[in-house]
């Protein structure tokens, strides 16, 4: 398990990390066409989509992933309720536009909103043959959905902004990239949906599902929470330099994180039906996340100038006090988040539930109140609150799988030791490379901080280099060949 978890997650990461990749080429050279503005009125009508999209299944997808038994009819209840969310959402979307165009105070959005209400449909085709992919850990084949999404949504977007059509180039993008997305799942899984209908997983299914949607809602509701706060209180141009800035961490600690995800759910839930204990893997799990996420999020925070200057250019400047926070942020963030798979995979959808409404509730009025003082605020208050969800989250872990606040600390420890010594390497770095072109800046200040990095964590920590190396390339181990009797003479 360790090893098919571990080239799961190789594979996710790869993808993922290619489809960014591509995505942040794409929106570096559509920074240069297209004003701040502009990507606004994109931003506010995703924030909605974002929170349409958490209700729409029903937590089905989930509910597959997690579902022990009965593959088939599982998944043929996952679609059913995918094709009538997809068509209740797409229609109710048709109807909300206008209202969601005002409470942004840009109703030129409106026609923008409701084009968008076709990716509904779309996407919830592709949910069922998607879940599937991760229930079998096929995340090679799931590679090229992924890379095919991203690829085709800055193609179209790039063409169509070069020709003059603005906003609706990122629209129209968004909708071709989906296409090519759930056309290519089809291709991949084999299962195909039939006329019949197993109405007794229905209710069992909704039932795992039904926390799934709270925590999705809730999630939903949180994650986007200063977006939305951004956009209604400091206008959709500050929401354009916001959410430009949120690309740099999703396109570098966000990318191992949503892989690593991704993997661990289904690989948690393997062996918790198993019945083996969850408290090895769960702290393996903390030693990796860390080890992936503590320097990449404090790569972002030292850079964040010559990133923000190479990828998207001057007129972008103002995104870098607001990176330097959501980098910090993300990087908090990132350290519990395998907790929540944990849950997931014990059947624990609602206390995820639970702990999503209290996560909710510090972090909504906070952000609310720090609207009225910047974009910057409103970042900050977000790191100051998750940190203190993060450290509810891993508690409640560490209870879960009977572990100790000491063993989690110190599955910590090499990656925060190796941490700040490359952030002091960074730091010194800065005084004196201000004068290098930015993106000669930024590749030095990226070589330099990895081998310090590296090499600090060799120092701290050796064994997790030995213990990747054992996981993902070493082989089974045959059992020995007895010998055939002898005849007797």
């Amino acid at each position: 398990m360790g090893r098919a978890t571990a080239s799961a997650a190789m594979w996710a990461f790869l993808s993922t990390a290619g489809s960014k990749a591509v995505t942040l080429v794409g929106i570096s050279l559509l920074a240069r066409i297209l004003a701040p503005r502009e990507f606004g009125l994109l931003a506010f009508a995703m924030a909605y989509m974002t929170y349409a999209e958490s209700i729409g299944d029903l937590g089905s997808g989930m509910a597959l992933v997690y579902w022990p038994d009965r593959r088939e009819e599982a998944a043929q209840i996952t679609f059913v309720i995918n094709l009538a969310a997809g068509i209740f959402w797409c229609v109710t979307t048709l109807a909300l536009a206008p209202f969601v165009a005002d409470f942004f105070h840009a109703p030129q959005g409106t026609p923008i909103v409701r084009a968008l209400a076709l990716s509904f449909i779309i996407k919830f085709l592709g949910t069922t043959h998607d879940a599937l992919a991760q229930k079998d850990l096929r995340f090679r084949a799931r590679a090229i959905p992924e890379f095919g999404l991203a690829a085709v949504k800055a193609t179209v977007a790039l063409v169509l902004a070069y020709f003059g059509f603005g906003a609706w180039s990122l629209v129209w993008g968004h909708i071709a990239g989906l296409t090519v997305s759930t056309v290519s799942l089809w291709v991949i899984v084999p299962w195909r949906p039939t006329f019949t209908f197993p109405r007794d997983l229905l209710k069992p299914m909704l039932g795992y599902g039904r926390g799934i949607i709270v925590v999705n809602i809730i999630n939903a509701v949180t994650s986007d929470a200063d977006l939305t706060v951004v956009g209604r209180y400091l206008g959709i141009t500050a929401l354009g330099l916001y959410q430009m800035a949120s690309k740099i961490p999703e396109a570098g600690v966000v990318v191992a994180l949503y892989a690593l995800s991704k993997v661990l759910f289904p690989a948690f839930a393997k062996i918790h039906a198993a019945g083996e204990s969850l408290r090895t893997p769960f702290l393996r799990a903390t030693r990796y996340v860390a080890a992936i996420t503590v320097p990449a999020s404090l790569g972002l925070f030292f850079l964040a100038k010559p990133i923000v200057l190479a990828f998207f250019g001057p007129k972008w400047i103002d995104a870098t006090p607001i990176l330097r926070v959501l980098s910090l942020y993300v990087g908090v963030g990132s350290l519990s988040n395998h907790v929540g798979n944990i849950l997931k995979a014990t059947g624990r959808a609602k206390m995820l539930a639970w702990l999503a409404v209290v996560k909710s509730l510090l972090i909504i009025p906070a952000l609310i109140f720090a609207g009225r003082f910047g974009a910057v605020a409103v970042a900050s208050t977000l790191t100051v609150m998750t940190t203190i969800t993060v450290s509810m989250m891993l508690l409640i872990g560490i209870r879960i799988v009977h572990s100790s606040i000491s063993a989690v600390l110190k599955a910590f420890a090499p990656s925060f030791f190796a941490g700040a010594v490359m952030s002091a390497a960074l730091w010194g770095y800065g005084l004196i490379s201000g004068n290098l072109p930015s993106m000669l800046q930024l590749i030095l200040g990226i070589v330099i901080g990895g081998l310090v990095y590296m090499l600090a964590l060799w120092r701290f920590d050796a064994q997790i280099f030995e213990l990747a190396k054992e996981t993902i390339l070493s082989r089974r181990v045959k059992p020995p060949v007895e010998p055939l009797p002898q005849a007797a003479p």
